[in-house]
């Protein structure tokens, strides 16, 4: 064999060697990444039941004020609506705007857990803040009925499920032993959220007009909810 072709098959052979070295190196380092990922993870997840667990779900209680607030003070708007702004029209279509806010809010929320499962609790609720407080201020504006039901019916929904959604699922997950309590604790948010809302707005209405009235649940919304969704935090890593 002339000694070109021993020392083409000595690169060959070189070649190979230093392809399965890389090769090598390339899964150990892939192992390690994986080993590392895998333990942040574990220590990541944080103890069920915890003192810790009760902050979420607190401030799960507040943003179900807002979200069933809105939906359960209409009645005042609608009265208002009915026997001052819009007195000519029927009862049966002011009252979309109640129903949708309502319907929208649970329905799509099929889509916004979604969402929260892949991109965030708080980046989901921060969503329907920024879009909630949207809808009262276009609704402020709003000269015709159907304005209304754009913004205080469809925009207040859409908006109100994505802070409903994350509000829903959060309690569950930092507790085991106490998880009715605190999804108890969470969801009495609707009815206390039913009773203040209902007569702040009435008040509103009554001093500074309805116009305004929105105007102030929007900013209040904003402030407050803004606040409550940066608790948010997941007790167990999302998978990604």
């Amino acid at each position: 064999m002339h000694q070109e072709d021993m020392a083409s098959i000595s690169i060959v052979g070189d070649t190979k060697s230093s392809c399965r070295g890389s090769i090598n190196k390339a899964t150990t380092v892939c192992d390690e990444h994986a080993k590392l990922t895998s333990s942040v993870e574990r220590d990541n997840i944080r103890p069920a039941d915890s003192l810790y667990g009760w902050i979420p779900t607190l401030a799960a209680t507040v943003n179900y004020m807002f979200i069933f607030g809105a939906s359960n003070s209409y009645g005042v708007f609608s009265t208002y609506y009915l026997n001052v702004k819009f007195p000519g029209t029927s009862a049966t279509t002011l009252s979309w705007i109640g129903t949708l806010v309502t319907s929208l809010m649970l329905g799509c929320s099929i889509l916004t857990g979604a969402m929260a499962d892949k991109c965030g609790y708080r980046v989901t609720a921060y969503t329907g803040t920024v879009i909630c407080t949207l809808a009262y201020i276009l609704a402020s504006f709003a000269d015709e009925v159907w304005e209304l039901i754009l913004t205080q019916g469809v925009l207040l929904g859409i908006g109100a499920s994505f802070l409903y959604a994350p509000s829903t699922s959060i309690p569950a997950q930092w507790f085991v032993k106490n998880r009715g309590l605190a999804t108890g604790i969470a969801v009495a948010g609707s009815s206390v959220g039913g009773l203040w809302f209902t007569a702040a707005t009435q008040t509103m209405i009554d001093s500074l007009g309805a116009e305004w009235a929105l105007r102030v649940l929007g900013i209040l919304t904003f402030a407050v909810t803004s606040v409550t969704n940066s608790m948010y935090y997941r007790r167990v890593p999302a998978k990604p």
